[in-house]
């Protein structure tokens, strides 16, 4: 007992130091102009540093693919997963020195087909956590196909070239891409590098394609020190730019509330930092095509000068015509119910549009000192939850994310903890949650 006191003792005092030297670090920085210019690219609180790199994220920086998974010969598949390299955007600089051309439909509503695609040999799969349009693919992977539907998940042979297909879960759509210039070799190199292998599988879950694990799996835990933008920052941006004195402030039952006294109105919650902000300029009925607002949702998130770093597109929800972008971490999603780590950009009319946000951003990571963290497989979590009560039909998806939560060793800190993410009701829940409320 005695060694396990003293053994935390040495984390948070490793974790307090580490902190302590970012910040002198970071004072270094902005006090020595040499060294200011030398690091401009990394990650800051000074504003004119986000600026600066902001100005560089496109949108295919944003709208990649989070899922890269291969098919062995045996018909093994593993979710592949780099510590060190970005591997989507690997992929990304790889595809674009393809010539992706002619795009021919080859089947529909075949889901034995599809299936069979997805799990063949020799293959690389890299699957969106939610539709994109052609259009979008062809901005993330700087190509000119003539493709306006919509794609889920590309899917290539690692062995075969003009073996390139476009896929659409909603309809089981499979299109063949011509393909031409393919460097095979480059995209084995980047798949079998020093990486981290899941095993897992495609499963069909209520008319949903899920990623599921077949083994326990073990990932990091992370502490991240973290930013907060001042809201004064977003009323400049978002409200009024130029005259800021024609902004009224309100305080109500914990929240600030910023009015333009005309269209435009901004409601922050002091407590959880989240900001809901609104332009109600025009209430005419509206709404863009889904490529039109996928573009304008990114186009704000640049204006806004939100950090884009960790961020990935994540779903669109025809209905409201929104947007969700989600942080990610070492490849997997940061969910919870504050929705820090989380922007939804809503296009509601030609001069009208909500957007939900969070004023925190993770900035360094620091050592957490901790081994990783076992998860079950998804078929054990699917179990346990149907022992407790939760119908199956009610489960829309599961995977892995990581819960932020505050660290009790310094406000700077939060901690990113890997658990299993439940959609249950259209409603993102932690595993250990719904295991919880079930035992009250």
């Amino acid at each position: 007992m005695r060694g396990m006191r003293t053994s935390r003792l040495l984390i948070h005092i490793g974790l307090i130091l580490a902190i302590l030297l970012s910040i002198g670090l970071s004072w270094v920085i902005w006090t020595s102009p040499a060294r200011y210019e030398k690091t401009k690219q990394q990650s800051g609180t000074n504003t004119s540093v986000i600026q600066s790199e902001q100005a560089n994220k496109s949108l295919g920086d944003v709208f990649l693919p989070t899922q890269v998974i291969y098919t062995q010969a045996d018909s093994t598949s593993h979710l592949i997963n780099n510590t060190k390299v970005n591997l989507t955007d690997s992929m990304r600089s790889a595809i674009e020195d393809w010539r992706l051309t002619r795009v021919t439909k080859e089947s529909t509503n075949n889901r034995k087909k599809y299936e069979e695609l997805m799990g063949r040999e020799n293959t690389v799969m890299l699957k969106y956590p939610d539709s994109v349009t052609g259009g979008i693919l062809n901005n993330a992977f700087k190509q000119n196909i003539k493709f306006s539907g919509k794609i889920s998940r590309i899917v290539f042979s690692t062995e075969k070239r003009n073996q390139v297909y476009l896929l659409n879960d909603t309809n089981y759509a499979i299109y063949k891409v011509q393909t031409r210039k393919q460097n095979l070799a480059l995209i084995k190199e980047i798949i079998s590098g020093n990486v981290q292998k899941f095993t897992v599988k495609q499963t069909l879950v209520n008319h949903h394609m899920m990623t599921e694990y077949e083994d326990s799996v073990k990932v990091p835990e992370y502490s991240y020190l973290v930013n907060k933008q001042t809201a004064a920052y977003f009323v400049s941006t978002l409200i009024n730019s130029d005259n800021a004195s024609s902004v009224t402030t309100k305080e109500q039952s914990g929240k600030t509330i910023y009015n333009d006294n005309n269209s435009k109105r901004m409601t922050v919650n002091n407590k959880k930092g989240t900001v809901a902000y609104e332009d109600l300029a025009s209430h005419k009925a509206h709404h863009e095509n889904m490529s039109k607002a996928m573009s304008q949702s990114f186009t704000l998130l640049k204006k806004m000068e939100v950090p884009l770093d960790n961020m990935r597109y994540y779903k669109y929800d025809e209905k409201n015509n929104a947007i969700v972008y989600r942080s990610y971490v070492e490849g997997f999603p940061i969910f919870n119910q504050t929705d820090y780590g989380t922007v939804e950009v809503q296009i509601t009319g030609p001069r009208t549009k909500k957007i939900n946000f969070s004023l925190y951003s993770l900035q360094i990571p620091v050592p957490t000192g901790k081994e990783r963290t076992t998860l079950p497989s998804t078929q054990v979590v699917l179990d346990r939850l149907k022992a407790s009560g939760y119908r199956t039909a009610d489960i829309n998806n599961i995977e892995i994310g990581y819960q932020w939560t505050a660290n009790p060793a310094s406000d700077l800190v939060v901690n990113l903890t890997p658990t299993w993410y439940v959609n249950y009701k259209n409603q993102w829940v932690s595993y250990q949650q719904l295991l919880s409320d079930q035992q009250q």
